[in-house]
């Protein structure tokens, strides 16, 4: 099957989309399909065996310019797979141009509320979409015009390097926490994702320091949101326990969640979640809100915790408390090679089949 993926980003991209299009299009090639892969951003160093990834082209008209170029060469795709809902408009028309179904991947906020028309009657014509969660299913079943068999869930997964492991001495220099427990938390600090609730333990921290005198609030990540945080955190009287790491490189992430002792992001704007499962997977206590579908990743763990807002004070002390142990970090149904399984199923059963065009 030949396959042209449209996608904001994905390999050399940072963050949880370009991961799981990482994943999604990883297993694509590698069950011998042909994939081209049109990306917005990022730039990839290497590629699985059976993908290929054009130059990112940032910019509507720049992108849509390289689009139609590549439409010019080579029109012979049997899918289109757009692995964003901003994107859907754009993979409704390349798919009736080519003559082929397309499929749509939805994930978070952008897909909870409708859209435009335009978008929405694009939306109609796609022959299959997926969701990180059920949470985003149901929001985006309560407007989109697409039957709900039309929709199924496909989470996201995680990668076998996080598993639990020793605490880094030289992490835990480098913030001065040899002696502290500490609460992590990981993602963008952005003014337009502050719905990630950094804020939230900023404010709680001075109550969690009566209980736990030796506890640090670990931030990894950085944005244009931190500025607001750091004023937060000295307006608050806890500057000297909240510790910014700025953004981690990727080689360094496992250790950073080895090190803490509670995964804590009180999220409301979640599609799924990712940090949270590579936390539990490297076997910490994770927690977080029950508003958005990073209840289905903290639901489907022993170590995940997603409690409403009132309750979050009083289960992150209880965590602290228990920090002492860790678990397995077993996260059954969260692995490439189960993204793998779903990904072929739905090819077989979805209404484009396997089958490539005549």
């Amino acid at each position: 099957m030949k396959i042209l993926a449209l996608v904001t980003d994905a390999f050399g991209g940072p963050g949880g989309i370009a991961a799981y299009n990482r994943h999604f299009l990883t297993a694509l090639a590698e069950q011998g399909h042909e994939v081209l892969v049109l990306p917005r951003y990022g730039e990839a160093a290497a590629l699985p065996a059976g993908l290929t990834q054009a130059q990112a082209r940032n910019g509507r008209l720049f992108y849509v310019y390289s689009l139609l170029r590549q439409l010019l060469r080579d029109r012979s795709f049997d899918l289109v797979w757009c692995g964003h809902i901003g994107m859907a408009a754009l993979a409704a028309r390349v798919a009736a141009v080519v003559g082929c179904p397309w499929w749509l991947q939805i994930h978070g906020i952008d897909a909870w509320t409708p859209c435009d028309r335009t978008r929405q009657s694009a939306i109609r014509s796609a022959s299959l979409v997926t969701a990180v969660s059920r949470y985003t299913r149901r929001r985006f079943l309560a407007w989109a015009p697409v039957p709900p068999d039309r929709v199924k869930v496909l989470p996201n997964v995680v990668e076998p390097c996080y598993t639990p492991g020793t605490k880094s001495q030289k992490l835990l220099q480098r913030y001065a926490a040899r002696d502290c427990k500490i609460l992590l938390t990981v993602g963008r600090i952005a003014k337009a994702e502050a719905y990630k609730g950094h804020d939230r333990i900023i404010r709680l921290m001075p109550r969690l320091l009566e209980r736990h005198t030796n506890l640090v609030y670990l931030i990894a990540g950085d944005g244009d949101g931190r500025p607001e945080l750091e004023r937060l955190a000295a307006e608050t009287g806890v500057e000297e326990q909240v510790r910014f790491a700025g953004n981690v490189a990727a080689d360094e992430l496992v250790d950073h969640y080895r090190i803490a002792d509670v995964f804590v992001m009180p999220s409301t704007g979640e599609g799924f979640g990712i940090v949270y499962l590579e936390a539990m997977a490297c076997g910490i206590p994770a927690i977080g809100l029950d508003t958005d579908g990073s209840i289905d990743p903290l639901g489907a763990l022993s170590n995940g915790r997603a409690v409403p807002e009132h309750l979050l004070f009083e289960t992150i002390c209880e965590s602290l408390d228990g920090a002492g142990s860790r678990a397995s970090g077993a996260v059954s149904g969260f692995q490439p090679t189960d993204l793998s399984t779903d990904v072929r199923r739905l090819l077989r059963n979805a209404a484009f089949s396997c089958a490539s065009k005549p």
